[in-house]
């Protein structure tokens, strides 16, 4: 058979780090189906199929059964492929009939193309100019962590080698060695994501080390180790391919990055990339992976180094990230896990060089720990904090895993020390993951702090306010609300301004201070610039009564409250006010505009170190009365509903700042049961501030008293209704004396927004049109007892 011939039939390639030619078989005719014998598993595209659609679901329900352990999904993978591997799978047949040998190859360069896509986003989500703000006590325990790591794992090498030498096939595990000291921080920003403790004081701390640590790898990886390679082979080769690699990563950066940006401008200001505009820059990175193979460098470290230099964040970096992450974590990434698990081999674990093997690779894993727990020690971070991170130090991932599998390719590992690095791998990062989530709680440094409410500083008319702000939407609804705070010169407001958006397109999150820009083209500014001038446009309309700071925080929603909590205890803030998820148009209908927005709340509500305000606006209803208050005459009325408990008294010491306001007629409604004849000389604790108010000379004149009397729920809401068409706000507190006549029958409409309470559900879900704010005081228990 001629040399042509052989190549439609036959395949060249590493499987299991043996070259072999599979021979396959040519489809003469389309498939004819199971109905006339064909069998699919015989066609190359249906085992590709039914591969993908195998590795997807085991990996799925991997994690899902490891979910109650908090592993992570990388973990989950890995061991979906070990599973599919010849440890569990391999021994039956089903194996050969779902992996046959000439599929393999095949699935393999689907998942190393893919792989190249995924480096390439993971790049673009890094923006490497944070390494020129890293702190020096990160890029001490980066250093030191690192070194430590190669220095102890090389000492173990060098002693385990002299008591039992290796042998020839695996005189490339230096290169293990090295690539174990590396803690790559896409992994590492990866890990926190799924953590979500990626914006937490711990989380800043591990992505500026885990940045330092990478550098030292490249650095060590294509300086040292070839600067040593010529010295020892005494040839100029490995410097020369140092001036090569170089003068091929300036024209990535002075030719195609420049490139890939004038595509990205092309794009119409705030709309989606276009399908062309996106299928552009996927042919170039195509081509850059091709010229990487030219210029002798792998292509998935192009790939990321590529995405590195390109702007990260919206709207190129956001686009990208999002574009190719969806199919990249469903599909492309389970697959490469899966080949590395088909490519571990256990009985190649028989001998006992195993055990020296794992001896060497224990050791980085130590150095590692120690060399990050002694200089975060040194540094005065907290014993608990220094351990969580040197185990998250210790984590691997998807880059390291793929090292692995270049080093098993190009055999400068055999399988053994391979199948040992992904085994322990697995079980380390694991292990990690599940003392983390223990012993690590952001919020915990929360709880020692001095709680802050309106009620406690009363005597004190300096107000606090941190106010969050999630699109423009919010902005005038909430400087209407504080305008209405009443700030003067005696009653003065510092107001904290922290906008919200979500991570995306990048992988670190960014907690930054605004500065406000009047003289800034319109067109040209961000949304936070816009937000920042309208904040200042109000502090100059109360000039000399407020004073304004404004904070962008851009993190995932499942860690964005760390952030909130931080602002709230580093301000002093007496009370955050936080947006409903739910927002009303003009003729009335509701939305949801971010279900995460609802999870965040109940967060901040549960965690934050001060009080805290549910505003629901529904000043975009055209049939109700907007919430404006004006330096002219017009009044705008404004109530209060007083049940009793500490919210309530909260949400009072508020509502009796609101009504000093000269242009807010202010109505106070006490809603209560009929007092028994025991109970009316019985002092209760908590209508206190109610009664002091009542009779408050200050407030005289400025509040009108309405005290309702009902026997149930039912009465309550029929007080409720009344009020529609009257008021423009309406302040109420979250929770009340438990077991109270009052509230019996609405604890039914907590359940659909247990955020806010038995009364402030039935307020947001009904059909009102004035707006709300729901009020709760912190620390407290809720567990109170009613006076009877």
């Amino acid at each position: 058979m001629d040399h042509e011939s052989l190549d439609e039939l036959s395949s060249y390639g590493m499987i299991d780090d043996v070259q072999l030619i599979v021979c396959q078989y040519v489809e003469p005719h389309a498939n004819i189906g199971m109905w006339h014998g064909d069998n699919h598993l015989h066609h190359t595209t249906s085992v590709i199929a039914l591969q993908i659609i195998l590795i997807f679901l085991l990996s799925r329900i991997t994690h899902f059964l490891l979910r109650p352990c908090h592993q992570t999904l990388l973990i989950s993978q890995i061991v979906a492929g070990i599973i599919l591997g010849p440890i569990f799978l391999g021994r039956h047949q089903i194996h050969e009939l779902l992996f046959p040998i000439a599929s393999r190859m095949t699935l393999a360069t689907f998942a190393e193309f893919g792989m190249v896509l995924n480096f390439f986003k993971m790049g673009v989500q890094v923006n490497p100019k944070l390494i020129l703000k890293i702190e020096k006590e990160a890029v001490a325990i980066g250093i030191v962590g690192y070194l430590s790591s190669f220095v102890l794992s090389s000492v173990v090498l060098n002693v385990v080698d002299i008591i039992s030498p290796l042998g020839p096939q695996d005189a490339g595990i230096h290169g293990l060695v090295i690539a174990s000291a590396q803690t790559a921080f896409p992994v590492i920003s990866s890990f926190l994501n799924e953590m979500s403790i990626l914006n937490s004081e711990i989380g800043r701390m591990a992505l500026s080390t885990s940045m330092v640590s990478d550098a030292c790898n490249w650095v060590f990886y294509f300086v040292i180790k070839n600067v040593g390679s010529a010295l020892e082979q005494k040839s100029y080769k490995p410097v020369l391919q140092i001036v090569v690699s170089f003068c091929y990563f300036s024209i990535l950066f002075f030719m195609l990055r420049p490139l890939v940006i004038w595509i990205s401008n092309r794009n119409p200001k705030g709309k989606p990339m276009t399908q062309n505009h996106f299928l552009s820059i996927i042919c170039i990175l195509l081509f850059v992976g091709f010229s990487a193979q030219v210029a002798g460098q792998p292509s998935f470290l192009v790939a990321f180094w590529f995405g590195l230099i390109l702007p990260d964040g919206p709207p190129l970096g956001s686009v990208l990230a999002e574009r190719i992450d969806t199919v990249g974590s469903a599909l492309i990434v389970p697959a490469y896990c899966t080949i590395s698990g088909l490519k571990t081999n256990v009985p190649s674990l028989a001998g006992s060089k195993s055990a020296s093997i794992e001896f060497i690779i224990i050791a980085g894993y130590i150095g590692k720990f120690l060399g990050t727990i002694l200089p975060s020690l040194h540094f005065k971070i907290e014993s608990r904090d220094s351990f969580a991170l040197s185990l998250i130090m210790c984590c691997k991932g998807i880059i390291d895993l793929n090292i692995f599998n270049t080093l098993l390719t190009v055999k400068e590992i055999s399988e053994k020390p391979f199948t040992l690095t992904v085994y322990t791998m697995v079980v380390v990062t694991g292990f990690a993951t599940l003392v983390i989530y223990y012993i690590y709680d952001p919020s915990r440094r929360y709880k020692t702090y001095m709680r802050r409410s309106i009620k406690d500083s009363l005597d004190n008319f300096h107000l606090k306010l941190l106010v969050c702000i999630h699109n423009e939407e919010n902005v005038y609804p909430m400087i209407n609300l504080l305008q209405a705070s009443n700030p003067t010169k005696t009653t003065p407001l510092s107001v904290f301004v922290l906008y919200l958006k979500e991570l995306s397109g990048r992988a670190t999150s960014i907690l930054t201070k605004n500065k406000s820009n009047n003289k800034s083209c319109r067109s040209k500014e961000t949304s936070s610039q816009h937000i920042t001038n309208v904040f200042a446009q109000f502090r100059q309309h109360n000039e000399g009564c407020v004073k304004l700071q404004c904070f962008t925080s851009i993190a995932p929603y499942a860690s964005m409250h760390d952030d909130i909590c931080y602002m709230a205890m580093d301000s002093e803030s007496n009370i955050v006010i936080v947006p409903f998820h739910k927002q009303w148009s003009i003729n009335g209908n509701v939305t949801v505009s971010n279900a995460s927005i609802r999870t965040l709340n109940q967060k901040v509500l549960s965690k934050v170190p001060c009080s805290v305000g549910v505003y629901i606006d529904r000043s975009q209803i055209m049939s109700g009365k907007p919430l404006v208050i004006n330096n002219d005459n017009s009044i705008c009325e404004i109530a209060m509903i007083f049940f009793g408990g500490a919210d309530d008294q909260e949400a009072l010491a508020y509502s009796i700042r609101i009504a000093q306001h000269p242009n807010v007629k202010f109505t106070l409604f006490w809603v209560r049961v009929k007092f028994k004849r025991k109970q009316r000389n019985k002092k209760n604790p908590f209508i206190d501030l109610m009664e002091q108010t009542r009779y408050s000379t200050n407030l005289k004149g400025r509040v009108i008293f309405k005290e309702e009397i009902v026997e149930d729920g039912f009465g309550t809401r029929q007080v409720i209704r009344k009020m529609e068409g009257h008021f423009s706000l309406v302040i109420v507190g979250r929770h009340h004396i438990p077991d109270s006549p009052c509230t019996l029958g609405l604890t039914e409409w907590c359940e659909l927004s247990p955020e806010l309470g038995p009364v402030g559900s039935f307020l947001a879900t009904s059909d009102f049109t004035f707006s709300v704010l729901v009020v709760q005081r912190q620390p407290f228990n809720h567990d109170f007892q009613c006076v009877t």
